[in-house]
């Protein structure tokens, strides 16, 4: 499994499949005692709700109005990270329940799609395309384009990347940005375009536009998701209250 260097050891081939195996088998011991520990706790304190930096308006305004489900929490706190984040969270017992993006697969979730939403471009105001009343992804096929992180979320990164560069986007074209409004400030400052959820627009900077992305395969769709095991009791009773508000109705539960 090991090979001698001259610094001491190092993993040989046979070693590191063996070793991705043995941090999987630690870290399913660590989310058994933090579902111990949850189980134990889970009734005491504050309901917590995470949720993307990408979630749904909408979502983020039902969410804002919530009061504990159930006489045993005692306020409801909303923690914002990214999914990857909150998905470990939530498997943890770190989070009651999580709002993210899609795509989400565990299977020890369960997963609601429940609100989704087009993308924008923001240009700066001088641009070339800045008459134009929509984009289409052809038409940017040059331009740096910043999207959202592959940190905070690998699986929709992959997806929305792949997408552009099967319409003709060089993967050298491609830029990350740590936050919505860090891909706004890179188009107000002439660095490239941006790719952002519609909602972006209530943002009130200077020197920008945004225009409707024409390409509607180029969305982000927020999920609701929960353990299996908790779906009952306050937690199930919540998961209700979402599904009712915020999806149309016949959503099995089991």
């Amino acid at each position: 499994m090991f090979r001698r260097t001259l610094d001491g050891f190092d993993l040989s081939d046979v070693g590191q499949p063996a070793i991705n195996e043995i941090r999987k088998s630690i870290e399913h011991v660590q989310r058994g005692f933090d579902r111990a520990n949850y189980t134990a706790t889970q009734n005491r304190g504050p309901f917590r709700i995470g949720h993307s930096l990408y979630t749904h308006g909408n979502v983020l305004l039902f969410l804002q109005r919530q009061k504990p489900p159930g006489a045993d929490f005692s306020r409801v706190v909303l923690q914002p990270d990214t999914t990857v984040q909150l998905i470990s969270k939530v498997l943890r017992g770190k989070l009651h329940v999580g709002f993210g993006a899609m795509p989400i697969v565990d299977e020890d979730l369960w997963v609601a799609p429940i609100a989704h939403e087009c993308f924008s471009v923001c240009i700066s105001d001088t641009h070339p395309l800045k008459d134009r009343v929509r984009i289409s992804i052809s038409d940017l096929v040059n331009e740096t384009l910043y999207c959202l992180p592959r940190s905070s979320h690998p699986a929709f990164h992959g997806q929305i990347t792949k997408y552009l560069k099967g319409l003709g986007v060089h993967s050298h074209n491609l830029r990350e940005a740590g936050a919505i409004i860090q891909a706004v400030s890179m188009a107000a400052n002439q660095l490239g375009v941006a790719l952002v959820p519609q909602s972006a627009a209530q943002f009130q900077y200077p020197g920008v536009l945004f225009k409707p992305l024409t390409d509607k395969l180029v969305r982000i769709e927020t999920a609701f998701f929960v353990r299996r095991d908790q779906m009952h009791g306050a937690i199930r009773q919540f998961a209700n209250a979402v599904l009712a508000e915020l999806r149309p109705p016949k959503t099995n539960l089991q």
